[in-house]
């Protein structure tokens, strides 16, 4: 596990936001401690160079075009305080600028391309003009990205990490990127597996022993640090969030599918719950 590279090459949209600044502290962080290729994206969506026709009848040609270049000039704008602050960092960055086109379809392909092992999204955007904010296509990315993807929701700080585990090959790959993250932020691990007694031939006592089995053949995997083990009872995203906010966990990291349904509980729905709903940051890991 430890000799596998990891977040090596990140993609960070940017949209000027104070949001879009959290995501780049984070993502900074992370570059240092990876020593990682980093490179900075801004999109114009496509609607300001082709708006609704009902939009286009009130509005001159000549606004309009007004209306393109304050938002490019916008986007250049926020590339270069991304640059700037990552120069902070002594961090070399690759800045691109994608001109109208759709946020979440060219953050994917640009992910693609630059074959990029983690996305460092947020949550929220600018909020001026909902359908462009980041936050709007955050969800988006998050499902159908190729790599994994971490939802900044919180400061930079990552001392505690929960992760979700229920014996698939992508919880496991959580816990080895989760891992990783701990020894460079000396953070500590949960492992949590929630159990469901939603078959009639298992008892509460039965699921909690098979999810007590998943957690500890999880945890001997883990070889470079200590780790807790947990099993909870109930339903799995409702767990998770309770106990991510309750206890104050900084990161939540979980696969992005599971187990088939008659097996464990970790589908892409808990997932996309989760990342939703989450009020610390999401780890998605694919």
């Amino acid at each position: 596990m430890a000799n596998k590279s990891y977040f090596q090459n990140i993609l960070v949209p940017v949209d000027g936001s104070r949001f879009s600044f959290q995501n780049i502290e984070v993502a900074a962080d992370i570059a240092e401690k990876f020593n990682s290729k980093v490179t900075v994206l801004h999109v114009v969506p496509h609607v300001i160079a082709h708006p609704p026709k009902e939009y286009t009848q009130q509005v001159s040609d000549s606004v309009r075009k007004e209306m393109e270049n304050w938002f490019l000039q916008r986007g250049k704008q926020a590339l270069e305080e991304a640059k700037m602050l990552f120069a902070e960092r002594t961090l070399k960055v690759e800045a691109l600028l994608e001109q109208f086109t759709d946020p979440a379809e060219t953050i994917l392909k640009v992910a693609r391309e630059k074959k990029s092992d983690l996305i460092v999204v947020g949550s929220r955007g600018t909020g001026e003009i909902e359908d462009f904010a980041l936050g709007s296509v955050a969800e988006k990315v998050c499902r159908y990205a190729e790599c994994t993807v971490l939802i900044v929701k919180g400061g930079r700080r990552i001392s505690r990490i929960l992760v979700a585990v229920d014996g698939s090959k992508h919880a496991q790959k959580a816990i080895e990127h989760t891992v990783q993250m701990a020894l460079k932020y000396n953070a500590t691990v949960t492992l949590l597996n929630v159990a469901q007694t939603i078959y009639p031939y298992l008892t509460s006592d039965g699921a909690k022993k098979i999810g007590e089995l998943i957690v500890s053949a999880a945890a001997k995997h883990v070889k470079e640090l200590k780790v807790d083990e947990r099993v909870e009872i109930g339903r799995p995203a409702k767990i998770i969030l309770d106990i991510a906010k309750n206890e104050n966990y900084d990161l939540i990291a979980l696969g992005s599918r599971g187990l088939n349904p008659a097996m464990s509980f970790l589908l892409g729905s808990v997932s996309d719950i989760v990342a939703r709903y989450a009020q610390c940051s999401v780890l998605i890991v694919r």
